[in-house]
């Protein structure tokens, strides 16, 4: 075999390997976009006496498993929970979904999304509520209610601002929030407010800003 004949061997071989790969990404990503199957877990949760259910990672590129969540727990749908109360008895109550709410999940090189759903019962509870943060430069806590997110220092100065409507979250190892402009604010959780977190993803839009 002389050397151009290898070399045309060689460069075959490696056209044949590359539509390979494209062939099986073209039929992984139809089967994706067909699927009827779950591949994610549901589980309830609680916080602050806030029930919610909450999905398994999902692939953020997964669009397909994203739909039949939401086709699973459609908005204005109802279904019967059961949790234990403050005082351990045993609390069952039809409720109604509200709202589904995404978050990241995972973490870097390859976010994963989160989902989240809701219930009409507890729509608004939370507020009004302050809490203290671990702030990046002089903000100390962050205050809600109805209207939306304000940030402010230790002498109740307001640092930043936004409406909930535009309020955009990225819940990484940290809290980035963006007013939906050109403003944002990074700060860390208080191990003891876990409910923060919850309470932006809840009624924030997330949106990728960690890496």
């Amino acid at each position: 075999m002389d050397d151009e004949t290898g070399i045309l061997i060689f460069l075959g071989a490696g056209v044949l390997v590359l539509i390979g790969i494209i062939v099986f990404g073209v039929l992984s990503t139809r089967r994706k976009r067909v699927a009827t199957r779950r591949t994610f877990t549901v589980r309830q949760a609680s916080i602050g006496g806030q029930p919610f259910l909450e999905s398994s990672d999902l692939e953020a590129s997964d669009k397909r498993q994203e739909e039949l969540f939401r086709a699973a727990y459609p908005v204005g749908g109802s279904l019967v929970l059961a949790w234990a109360g403050v005082g351990g008895d045993r609390i069952e109550q039809e409720v109604h979904v509200s709202r589904i709410s995404r978050s990241l999940r995972a973490g870097w090189p390859q976010a994963k999304l989160g989902l989240s759903v809701y219930f009409r019962e507890w729509e608004g509870s939370e507020f009004p509520a302050r809490f203290t943060v671990k702030g990046r430069g002089t903000v100390t806590s962050v205050e809600l209610d109805a209207t939306g997110v304000r940030a402010v220092d230790a002498a109740g100065n307001l640092v930043w601002s936004a409406p909930w409507e535009r309020l955009l979250v990225s819940n990484g190892t940290d809290i980035v929030l963006a007013d939906g402009a050109s403003k944002t604010i990074r700060f860390e959780l208080v191990e003891d407010e876990p409910e923060l977190e919850e309470i932006l993803i809840k009624y924030g839009t997330m949106k990728q800003m960690h890496f």
